[in-house]
């Protein structure tokens, strides 16, 4: 049995059963230099490169006692017919018998009871339904737990009616601190999929070519990475991180605008919706360390540029990276707004209650509906609006 995480990928962690099947020496030396572990579980190995025949091999493991100067060296493996339920902890078996009779711990039961895959590989000894309990704590605890709604924490499928008209365009933003790295949770995320345009920023995507993993089923992907983005500051540009994207569904007809006159440092991409919708949407990225004045410099370019291509409604959305729930002074929300903008988020949108992630319309009399979902992947909120537009 291993009795120390040592390679957790390898299947070698607290509570793994295996028997030692190979034991390697070099040419000429007693001594042992690797055990070659034949793993009970048939699965738990079989990625590794070091497997032979479901054989995961360990070196001996080295740390310092207590006494000074005296280091143990040994192959941390531990006969077992049997083991308490404290060294299963992470274990997941077929099969197993598990004896209740010295059960004296709250959530012991369960630790043991919940390590086999099917009621049908559990056999239980000295059955005593006293042993099966929780820390009086954790009821209490529950108890007093604030109980959240489906229509907080999922808004959008409170309203498929809605989404379902044909006059309606549903628009989500979401920072997701990473494309590559999230894009199996996007996929899996079902209110993202309501979406005929998701806005993405910090989509930390580099070069011309588009991974087919990538790629939305329904939906056309147009993105404008951070080296293109910045043309006086190539420091900026050359930095990790950034970018933005946009997905719009397959049915929508769209014209991509690539590039915008005088908004030359400013992470955006910018989509002009022409049917069945008509719309002008930008998806726009502030780095925090991107100075402030300067930024908005290039915004209020941006803003010009899409108030001169008179297609509206014009929404604005991505992460400014400032809080408009700190009593600071907001600029960037002052600019919006001294051009007409009404922003349509009020709730934070990051884990740490800040609200970086706005959405600013022009015709804030289209929005039916707007607000903040919910993920387990990012530090932000995706932030959603649903509009009602008139077709041309």
């Amino acid at each position: 049995m291993i009795t120390r995480n040592i390679s957790v990928q390898s299947g070698l962690c607290n509570g793994t059963f295996a028997r030692i099947a190979k034991i390697v020496t070099k040419a000429g030396n007693p001594h042992v230099e690797k055990l070659g572990l034949k793993l009970n579980s048939q699965s738990a190995a079989a990625s590794e490169a070091d497997v032979d025949e479901n054989i995961v091999y360990i070196d001996r493991d080295e740390e310092n006692l207590k006494q000074t100067g005296v280091v143990r060296r040994q192959f941390p493996i531990k006969l077992a017919f049997a083991c308490t339920i404290h060294k299963v902890q992470g274990m997941t078996t077929s099969s197993a018998v598990v004896s209740l009779k010295h059960i004296f711990e709250p959530g012991m039961a369960y630790v043991a009871l919940s390590r086999v895959t099917s009621l049908s590989g559990l056999h239980i000894l000295d059955m005593d339904e006293r042993k099966i309990y929780c820390n009086p704590e954790i009821t209490v605890a529950l108890e007093n737990m604030s109980k959240a709604s489906l229509e907080h924490v999922m808004p959008l499928l409170k309203i498929p009616e809605t989404l379902s008209r044909p006059d309606t365009l549903t628009v989500i933003h979401h920072n997701t601190e990473g494309l590559p790295a999230h894009i199996t949770d996007i996929k899996s995320h079902h209110e993202l999929h309501l979406a005929d345009v998701l806005c993405l920023t910090e989509t930390h995507l580099r070069g011309s070519f588009v991974a087919e993993s990538l790629h939305l089923e329904g939906y056309n992907m147009f993105k404008r990475n951070r080296n293109m983005s910045y043309s006086n500051h190539p420091a900026m540009a050359t930095k990790n991180g950034g970018g933005v994207a946009i997905y719009v569904k397959e049915h929508i007809r769209v014209l991509e605008r690539h590039f915008i006159q005088n908004a030359t440092d400013i992470e955006f991409s910018v989509i002009k919706l022409e049917a069945p919708f008509r719309a002008l949407i930008a998806a726009v990225y502030r780095p925090p360390d991107y100075d402030v004045h300067s930024f908005i410099s290039n915004l209020r370019s941006l803003l010009d540029s899409l108030e001169v291509m008179d297609h509206h409604p014009i929404l604005v959305c991505g992460d400014f990276n400032e809080d408009l729930l700190s009593r600071a002074r907001k600029p960037i929300l002052e600019l919006f707004q001294s051009k007409g903008y009404e922003q349509l988020i009020t709730a934070a949108t990051t884990e740490k209650n800040t609200l970086l992630d706005p959405i600013f319309i022009s015709c804030p009399q289209s929005c039916i509906h707007s607000g903040v979902l919910r993920t387990y992947y990012s530090y932000h909120h995706p932030v959603y609006c649903v509009l009602t537009l008139e077709t041309p």
